[in-house]
């Protein structure tokens, strides 16, 4: 009773210690603190074993548990100090592996057994199945993993030695010393930092580890020598005291990346609140994509930021970039250019998303597309892995693909989620809806501007013809009543002009006049074949090569066919005239079918546009004076708005020109026969 009323301070001390580890799980969520009560109720158990050990009745029992507890947990806290602790199935796998020899030596050890074999086998199974166990298991430290394993595998080989002489002391004194120096070096290489809790918890275990050797030399040496017992324990408390303020310290650091977290987020927020009134207020896009990338840099967790946006001619080129040097920049522009919205939606729908419009991309897929090469060293967590990227497309509200942003290199791998993605997201949609805002902004400017004109043109035209008749009239007159010579050749030659005003008055009036269209399922390969062939003498004849390039089983579209015809040959002679005097003379026609849309290119090798903007606008031409009246692409442009599609022009680099045509699937007509038309040269 003497030793239980000397010993009931610290259990009750102990006892409080153990009740602080408890309460603390309500803070912190891990399996290590997990692992660490369990491993001082160990500790508990063991002191109270110790303070019934002079009771008569069962002693051994008693030493068998006592031996056991403080032997399991030491293995406990190595468990909870690997580098998968948080990793429940390799945990047990560990604890599996360590703890039935542990316990089995211990007993056996406890009723001071002369069981040779079993002790040589439980040490066997502590020590070298652990050294297989790490050697199976991934090496991120070699050089400090092997000399762990050596250090264990050592010590190992020279208890079972003794163990085999039947000196079973050794083996549980270097078992015990072993485990509590492996435990502090495993605390330090886990936390890594001189503050008071990490230093109290390593100085602990390592004094703990010395207690053992110390206890046999000084009863070898000086058996007289007066001990009080209470100072084995005093590193069990350093260690209790440390392990508890080092969870406090991380909670206070928790706590105060949380509030940096909270200030740098109300920053992002306000950054993006002030690029968003910016964008509804109307900017410059390519400024202000620039602020966005810069903004995103600056105020998450993304070190870089590539916007990448669509041109008109569905092609896509970089707008702005932020975090990334000259050289991935320029592989980034030249590699755009040959990505395509069907390919790239696509490819994204098969990847996992993080938010409501935002996609893990894994190295293979983002490789095809976007080459930034992220940095291979970045931490992997579950769902991130070495050399992803994350993909935010912007996308209207009309589904229309306008772009996409592409993020890489987190600070915090761990924080690319969707909570983090959130606000860029909302963020891109405001840059998409700006974006369609712009383009449909722009179709009806030029809508309007082209109805105000045409009301115009109908006006001035019919007031042009009755004059016109007139002179047309007498000029025919004139004619019968003047035989050849000077004057008859000056009125042909007024003759002429008169009807060549005739007919641009009819382009005019054809430019202004709302026409009903007779829609008919068409095959756009015999509709081109029609139009090469009247245009096939010209073309021979100025030396021009004319290459026709055709998608197989192209399918059918809704048309007037008379209008299409004059839509076709006007684009066929507009490329042509404006090869006169370019080397070489090259005409190329492509016709290819994009998801539900028919899209129709002619390029051609002339000097391209002045303003390639003005390309549709009335009364615009670069035609020489006499050559053109500048109505031909307004008049198209009018057609194919009518039968609901799109058409718009740019410049080719290094010369040359392009007019891109789109037409929407008829989905309700049979497919025609198919003209063999898949490559064509004229």
């Amino acid at each position: 009773m003497a030793l239980l009323l000397a010993k009931l301070p610290t259990m009750l001390v102990l006892a409080v210690l153990v009740g602080i580890f408890i309460a603390l799980r309500q803070h912190v969520k891990s399996n290590r603190l997990h692992l660490w009560i369990g491993a001082w109720l160990l500790i508990f158990i063991h002191f109270v074993c110790q303070a019934f050990d002079n009771l008569p009745s069962g002693p051994t029992v008693l030493d068998a548990i006592d031996f056991s507890a403080l032997q399991l947990s030491a293995v406990v806290f190595i468990a909870s100090l690997t580098d998968y602790s948080e990793d429940t199935e390799q945990t047990w796998q560990f604890l599996a592996l360590s703890c039935p020899p542990v316990l089995i030596y211990s007993f056996a050890y406890g009723f001071n057994r002369d069981w040779r074999l079993v002790y040589v086998l439980c040490l066997v199974t502590l020590y070298f199945g652990n050294v297989v166990f790490g050697l199976l298991r991934p090496i991120k430290e070699r050089y400090e993993h092997i000399s762990r394993l050596l250090l264990v595998a050592f010590v190992g080989a020279f208890s079972i030695y003794r163990a085999w002489r039947h000196n079973y002391d050794t083996g549980f004194h270097a078992t015990l010393t072993l485990t509590f120096f492996l435990t502090g070096w495993l605390f330090w290489k886990i936390y890594r930092r001189f503050s008071p809790g990490v230093v109290t918890s390593v100085g602990g275990f390592l004094l703990w580890s010395g207690v053992f050797p110390l206890s046999i030399f000084l009863n070898d040496y000086y058996p007289n020598a007066q001990v009080n017992p209470e100072l084995w324990n005093t590193p069990k408390y350093f260690v209790a005291l440390g392990m508890i303020l080092t969870l406090l310290e991380d909670k206070s650091a928790m706590l105060e990346e949380t509030n940096l977290r909270e200030r740098t987020l109300n920053q992002q927020l306000q950054k993006f609140s002030a690029i968003t009134s910016r964008l509804l207020n109307g900017i410059e896009l390519t400024q202000i994509c620039a602020e966005i990338a810069d903004a995103i840099t600056e105020t998450s967790i993304f070190r870089r930021v590539a916007i990448v946006l669509s041109a008109e001619d569905n092609s896509f080129y970089l707008a702005a970039s932020s975090g990334i040097d000259d050289a991935a920049t320029a592989e980034l522009r030249q590699k755009t250019t040959a990505c395509k919205p069907a390919d790239l939606s696509l490819g994204w729908q098969t990847c996992p998303r993080l938010g409501l419009n935002s996609y893990l991309v894994g190295p293979e897929q983002i490789e095809k597309y976007l080459p930034l090469h992220p940095e291979s060293g970045l931490a992997s967590n579950i769902g991130w892995r070495s050399g992803s990227e994350i993909i935010v497309p912007l996308q209207s509200a009309r589904d229309t693909m306008m772009g996409w942003m592409a993020l890489d290199n987190p600070r915090n791998t761990s924080r690319a989620n969707g909570e983090e993605m959130s606000k860029i997201e909302l963020l891109a949609t405001d840059l998409a809806v700006t974006i369609d805002n712009n383009a449909l902004h722009r179709q009806l400017v030029r809508s309007e501007k082209l109805a105000a004109i045409g009301q115009l043109v109908a006006g001035v035209a019919h007031e042009l013809n009755n004059p016109l008749a007139s002179v047309v009239g007498y000029s025919e007159l004139l004619s019968d009543d003047i035989s050849d010579g000077p004057a008859r050749q000056k009125l042909d030659k007024l003759l002429r002009e008169a009807h060549r005003m005739r007919r641009i008055i009819d382009n005019l009036l054809r430019f202004a006049r709302q026409n009903n269209l007779e829609k008919k399922s068409a095959d756009l390969q015999s509709l081109l074949l029609d139009v090469l062939t009247l245009r096939e003498y010209h073309i021979r004849n100025n030396d021009i090569e004319v290459q026709v390039i055709v998608e197989p089983d192209l399918p059918p579209v809704a048309l007037d066919e008379d209008q299409f015809k004059q839509i076709l040959l006007n684009l066929l002679n507009n490329s042509i005239d404006a090869l006169e005097g370019a080397r070489p003379k090259q005409v190329r026609i492509e016709a290819i079918r994009q998801e539900e849309r028919v899209i129709l290119r002619f390029d051609d090798s002339g000097p391209g546009f002045a303003e390639v903007n003005r390309a549709f606008d009335p009364f615009y031409t670069t035609k020489p004076i006499g050559k053109g009246t500048g109505l031909g692409l307004s008049i198209c442009y009018g057609i194919v708005k009518e039968h609901g599609g799109d058409i718009y022009a740019l410049n080719l680099e290094p010369q040359g020109a392009r007019i891109v045509l789109e037409l929407p699937v008829d989905r309700a007509g049979s497919s025609p026969a198919q003209v063999s038309l898949q490559q064509r040269t004229v």
